[in-house]
């Protein structure tokens, strides 16, 4: 993707409501050229960025006491209605389900009379709030994380999902092929501690590269994304096992495919024009030349 389209899609993102359905539906209209999984995939990193930019003050002690007292203002108004919490996330453009557990930890430090509360409980109780016993907290607490489509549990088993999917998919194309390779965990189990998704057992070149390992990545190649895994992933394989390839399966700014020369390749699918080198075809000898 060309850098001006990907600014034009963030913009458009920056200055439309935060709700993340109406947002995906004015994108596809207004770029019917991009994939959506790609527009959706650019949502979810933008949402995030403004989650992480405004966390230190959404989530202050104060706030957390005045988040935690209008909740119950409002629950135990005549007039409540369900949603309450996604309601105020979209008001203050932040997560629901980060909310509902600020909610949900104040609400058992009242209950319990203490200062704090074990995380392990919070998180036992958002992962199945059936277990929560006030019935209108428990509603709403589940509303929050089923209707966030960043965080809380729902949200991360879809994108572990996700990431295994497209690492399988990557995976299915290496055996159709009768490459051997080994993933991550093969290579932990002999002591490698920088490990990518698959190390393959033999190389094989792709328009005049050569390609020792893949790393899968289910989400879009942005600047920062990519910049964050060169400094903590990619080159710590290149020095390891030599120059790979990164899969950005929901596409990528063009500009960041500039370390070709280098050893790292930037791709968006897994490679069809590739040539595989078959160690059981001699090479001719000296005489028949």
């Amino acid at each position: 993707m060309k850098k001006a389209i990907y600014k034009q899609i963030v913009k458009t993102i920056e200055n439309e409501e935060w709700d993340f359905d109406q947002v995906l539906e004015i994108l596809t209209g207004k770029f019917p050229e991009e994939k959506s999984e790609t527009l959706r995939a650019i949502q979810v990193q933008e949402y995030q960025r403004r989650v992480k930019r405004t966390h230190k003050s959404q989530t202050s002690e104060y706030k957390r006491k005045e988040i935690y007292n209008n909740f119950k203002s409002e629950v135990n108004n005549r007039d409540y209605e369900e949603g309450y919490i996604v309601r105020l996330a979209k008001k203050k453009q932040f997560s629901p389900a980060q909310f509902a557990k600020i909610i949900l930890e104040e609400y058992h430090k009242e209950l319990e009379g203490e200062e704090s509360v074990s995380k392990d409980k919070i998180s036992k109780l958002i992962k199945n709030t059936a277990l929560i016993q006030d019935q209108k907290l428990a509603t709403e607490i589940w509303l929050a994380t089923v209707k966030d489509n960043n965080y809380g549990p729902s949200s991360e088993c879809i994108k572990c999902a996700i990431g295994n999917d497209y690492e399988n998919q990557a995976k299915r194309s290496l055996e159709r092929l009768g490459i051997a390779y080994q993933d991550e965990h093969d290579l932990r189990a002999k002591g490698y501690d920088k490990t990518p998704d698959i190390k393959l057992d033999i190389p094989f070149a792709y328009n005049g590269y050569v390609i020792n390992w893949i790393e899968s990545k289910a989400l879009f190649g942005d600047e920062d994304h990519h910049a964050d895994y060169l400094k903590d992933q990619l080159w710590s394989y290149w020095n390891r096992y030599g120059p790979g390839m990164v899969i950005y399966w929901f596409g990528f700014i063009d500009d960041i495919d500039s370390n070709r020369d280098k050893g790292i390749i930037v791709c968006d699918d897994f490679p069809t024009n590739i040539e595989i080198c078959d160690p059981s075809k001699e090479s001719p000898s000296e005489d028949e030349d």
